[in-house]
């Protein structure tokens, strides 16, 4: 196969159809643009497909702002997040005046249940628990362990709509859990994201607080502070048709890591395999014994585009340093210095897919 460079493969892009389209000229010509019915039709759709009831968002950082505001998570409360993750997780944390503390991962880039725990203070009220490049965490450990210490999880499904653990959907363990549908996830709305749980307090305050105009009563003089944090129509539209398709999206990434699990040769280290975790792959990572920018500079020669993930790691970035001094990250050290995430995404075929394995290998013959 021969890639020109206008036709070069991402790393990842949104699937879009000419049913998303029609659904967005057709929400532009009702005028009816900003939150209203068809973002209502959008949550109900959500929450039955989570099975859990949700409110929906601008982002899944706000999202996470408001799961955490609803939770009570308040001036030098300490949260705990895994270092190898996106800055988004640790960001919502700061606005509340909280501290992000910082915890290793494991093998399958998931957040340590041993760390966690080693990490738990009298100050500690929450866990955020991302479900790292659509692969499960070990979320019975993690949920027992906040049970017995009496701290609140967070599930971060940002990455792993649609996974599943033990046969039950990510996001329906937590007390609280969290979706993004930014362009590059698993679904998109455009930009967007939607919080879940079965509290119908936390779910009231959430919904007066993304609004700065919505709270219980109009009449009253709400004394909170409130956000522009609301999902549009047009974004709503969207991922109504993206979430009828999810499914068929998750059965091709699936697909495409069969492919390249077979089709990869070499000392590679593929995406852990575990019966209990139905892995969706919103990332498809290896790791090699390979400098990895080595490996995608020369895979970009070939028009792959491949990148290493969540540079820096959380515990080597400033802002967050403050509240981490002296705390080790080997793990997260190691998967950083091996780590590449390959082009997936369901719009890539079998033809490219097997290109970027055949590639792949020649490049690591090469180094």
């Amino acid at each position: 196969m021969h890639i020109s460079t206008r036709d070069q493969i991402p790393h990842n892009k949104p699937t879009i159809g000419d049913e998303e389209i029609e659904a967005v000229v057709a929400t532009l010509s009702s005028q009816e643009l900003t939150m209203g019915a068809k973002v209502k039709g959008f949550e109900d759709a959500f929450s039955r497909y989570a099975g859990v009831s949700s409110v929906a968002t601008s982002s899944g950082t706000s999202a996470l702002h408001l799961a955490l505001i609803a939770l009570g998570i308040s001036k030098d409360d300490e949260v705990i997040i895994p270092s190898y993750t996106c800055i988004a997780v640790a960001l919502p944390i700061i606005y509340q005046q909280a501290k992000p503390i910082l915890s290793d991962i494991t093998d399958d880039y998931n957040i340590s249940v041993e760390d966690v725990e080693s990490g738990i203070t009298e100050k500690t009220r929450a866990v955020v628990v991302p479900h790292m490049f659509g692969c499960p965490a070990d979320i019975y450990e993690i949920k027992d362990l906040c049970d017995r210490k009496g701290i609140y999880l967070v599930e971060d499904c940002a990455q792993s709509t649609g996974a599943l653990y033990d046969g039950q959907k990510v996001g329906m363990f937590g007390d609280v859990s969290i979706f993004s549908f930014y362009a590059t996830k698993m679904m998109t709305s455009i930009q967007g994201g939607a919080v879940c749980t079965s509290n119908p307090d936390w779910l009231q305050t959430i919904k007066d607080l993304r609004y700065h105009d919505q709270c219980r009563s109009l009449m009253d003089d709400d004394p909170r502070i409130k956000y522009s944090y609301m999902m549009s129509d047009i974004g709503a539209v969207v991922g109504a048709v993206q979430l009828k398709k999810l499914d068929r999206f998750i059965d091709r990434r699936r697909k495409i890591a069969s492919i390249y699990r077979e089709e990869i040769g070499g000392e590679v280290i593929h995406p852990p395999e575990d019966a209990r975790k139905k892995h969706v792959y919103s990332r498809y990572l290896i790791r090699t014994s390979f400098d990895p920018s080595k490996v995608i500079e020369r895979l970009q020669s070939y028009g792959i585009t491949a990148v290493m993930m969540h540079l820096p790691p959380l515990h080597n970035r400033i802002l967050l340093k403050e509240f981490n001094k002296d705390a080790k990250f080997p793990k997260t050290d190691e998967v950083i210095n091996s780590a590449i995430s390959l082009p997936i995404y369901p719009s890539l075929t079998d033809e490219e897919a097997i290109y970027v394995a055949e590639r792949l290998n020649s490049t690591m013959e090469e180094l």
